[in-house]
């Protein structure tokens, strides 16, 4: 089923009078508008305008296009929470759970929705699926404090059972790593600054097993090397089983290693090294656990540049309360779709596509 499908559960709290234009048609409209790169509620009432009948082709449309107030107002109308729970079974029903997936969650500011000076800007939670692109849950953070909140009440809504979790170092907390093994799933998680003591034992581990028993590293360090720009990063990972040596390792549920990361950032002739350290509930497995690492990160490449580069999501100018979380849930899953069609070409490329070849658009929305 298409996502537009699933739109049929959308719940309508919208009186009978106020019903002359169907919820799904709106819907639809905003969708094709902003994948043909509509950035506000004016370019996508011209975007009606002048594909009508195309429009036609799909949904009926009985009374034409509405005016741009309108189509804010039934778009901020609609229930987030409605529209999420369609988002979650559309995902879900097309998500192919072959084997252990990587589900990185981070946080996002969208700064144009709070170009209004009274209105702050809306911050969103996101959870994606490392393997495929797919950004399987969004939910909005009262602002980045609040973010450990949110991403424990998401674990609740997630299907993360046998899978491997990854956050940033402001999600290393007792009770989420606690909340993720509840649920059935496996943690990597970075040791900062929130949790400072955690990181000086596991620091003074690493150097005492490197002074004592060297040997313990064989077969659990691994390296690797890439660059860009003139610049050169190396990486060198080493992973430990946990050892009662460190202090309060049993305030962590079911935790089984602990990581040292070593990068050494080369640019003409400066040389700068910094270490940062990890926990984790898998078993020592530095090939695994290094993977899953270095792919963490890849929710900030894959999801947030592309959604400001190509979507220009920053640069939106529909308010925090002007339905801007509604269409940043749209825009995650243009991105989902964009992301599963089967051209050989960039999403940039291919929403370049869609934005003048209506069979391609048609195609990109309806599979």
């Amino acid at each position: 089923m298409s996502f537009i499908a699933h739109l049929e559960e959308l719940e309508d709290s919208r009186e009978d009078i106020n019903k002359a234009y169907e919820l799904i048609d709106i819907v639809f409209l905003t969708m094709a508008a902003s994948l043909g790169g509509a950035e506000g509620w004016k370019a996508i009432k011209r975007f009606g305008d002048n594909k009508l009948d195309w429009l036609r082709e799909f949904r009926p449309f009985e009374n034409g296009i509405p005016t741009r107030h309108t189509i804010g107002r039934i778009i901020r109308g609609i229930s987030a929470d409605s529209l999420v729970h369609c988002f979650a079974n559309w995902i879900n029903s097309q998500r192919e759970l072959n084997g252990q997936q990587q589900i990185a969650f981070d946080g996002k500011t969208l700064k144009g929705s709070g170009k209004n000076k009274h209105i702050e800007a809306l911050h969103l939670m996101s959870a994606m699926v490392v393997e495929s692109g797919l950004v399987i849950y969004q939910t909005e953070s009262k602002n980045k404090k609040n973010e450990i909140k949110t991403m424990q009440s998401m674990l609740e809504c997630i299907p993360v059972k046998g899978h491997i979790v990854t956050a940033d170092a402001m999600h290393c907390q007792t009770e989420t790593a606690k909340k993720i093994r509840e649920e059935g799933a496996d943690y990597v998680l970075q040791v900062k600054g929130n949790q400072k003591r955690l990181r000086e034992e596991i620091a003074a581990y690493f150097h005492k097993v490197e002074r004592d028993t060297p040997d313990a590293f064989d077969g659990q360090t691994i390296a690797d090397i890439d660059g860009e720009h003139g610049r050169i990063i190396q990486r060198e990972y080493r992973v430990l089983p946990q050892s009662d040596w460190m202090e309060g390792m049993d305030n962590w549920k079911g935790i089984q290693s602990v990581v040292e990361v070593k990068r050494t950032h080369i640019k003409e002739s400066e040389t700068t090294t910094e270490v940062s350290y990890h926990i984790s509930s898998l078993a020592p497995d530095v090939h695994t656990i290094s993977r899953a690492i270095r792919n963490h990160w890849s929710i900030e490449n894959g999801q947030h540049w592309i959604l400001d580069v190509v979507f220009r999501e920053d640069e939106s100018l529909i308010y925090a309360e002007d339905g801007a979380k509604n269409m940043a849930l749209f825009k995650r899953v243009l991105l989902n779709l964009l992301k599963a069609h089967p051209a050989k070409d960039s999403i940039k490329g291919k929403k370049q596509m869609a934005s003048w070849d209506d069979a391609f658009r048609a195609e990109v929305l309806f599979g």
